[in-house]
């Protein structure tokens, strides 16, 4: 067991400094800004196709419904605010931050939820505006793609983006960065290569899944008729992560590198204040 145990730690620390070294060789590379890309272009680019969602992918059942935390009020403490991006963002704070808390809480002690011991759920952080990068090769070109997720889930090393599964936008929803994690799972052999990502204006939730055989799928819930299947799919989605495998296999590749066409360049648009879904 020990032995298992420490080499382990051996891969986990290989791939680390791997890591590293491929983030500081990314950052010599020309750049390119993720909302640069032609968003008609994803799914084609990544291999990606959409489907409806099956009956139960975005509807928890009975037993996967959990109850809304008791301080989690945002109508009444944000009455008569204007809608603006400081609102939609305090909004999401409080529902993410309140549900990940109460998840970390009570789920330990319940069989049904999936969740292996509190020590899975201690693995998993939430992190704020992370800016993610990706080495892109399209012909014989070498490129950066960069952007910047609002909210991302993690569940490993915080450079490492085959470990993050969740990514949260306040903003209209996208496929590109949830693609690039997709692809990077795929190289680093996780055996769960699925990726979730959630859009939201605070009021209106979607939620986003690509499928480990590269079909995605979306569903749409609002918040003041569904805030009980809200918090219940961010439950289960983060205790899904909490179950993730901690070990991966060595073989990470960080260049997404599968016969990907020159990207099409957009004039940069200036952030969608609406945030309509």
């Amino acid at each position: 067991m020990e032995e298992v145990v420490e080499s382990r730690k051996l891969k986990y620390k290989a791939l680390k400094n791997r890591v590293c070294a491929e983030r500081k060789k990314s950052k010599k590379m020309p750049t390119i800004a993720i909302t640069d890309l032609e968003p008609s272009e994803i799914p084609h680019h990544f291999n990606l196709t959409y489907r409806l969602p099956t009956k139960l992918e975005f509807s928890p059942r009975k037993t996967e419904k959990i109850s809304l935390p008791p301080h989690l009020n945002c109508g009444i403490a944000t009455s008569g605010s204007p809608i603006n991006e400081t609102l939609i963002r305090s909004r999401i704070n409080v529902i993410i931050l309140t549900t990940l808390a109460k998840m970390k809480r009570e789920f330990p002690g319940k069989p049904c939820t999936g969740v292996a011991s509190p020590a899975s759920l201690k693995s998993i952080h939430l992190q704020f505006d992370r800016e993610i990068d990706f080495i892109w090769k399209s012909d014989d070109r070498r490129v950066r793609l960069s952007g910047i997720v609002d909210y991302s889930l993690w569940y490993g090393m915080a450079d490492d983006y085959s470990t993050n599964m969740v990514m949260v936008e306040a903003r209209q929803p996208d496929l590109i960065k949830r693609a690039m994690i997709h692809e990077t799972r795929k190289r680093a052999k996780i055996i769960d290569t699925s990726v979730y990502g959630i859009a939201t204006d605070s009021f209106q939730w979607v939620f986003i899944r690509i499928r480990p055989n590269g079909e995605w799928t979306e569903k749409a819930y609002h918040w003041v008729h569904n805030a009980q299947e809200i918090v219940s799919m961010l439950a289960n989605i983060f205790a899904h992560t909490a179950t993730s495998h901690k070990w991966w296999n060595l073989g990470i590749e960080t260049e997404v590198s599968a016969s990907l066409e020159q990207p099409k360049l957009k004039p940069k648009s200036k952030r969608d204040m609406r945030h309509s879904i």
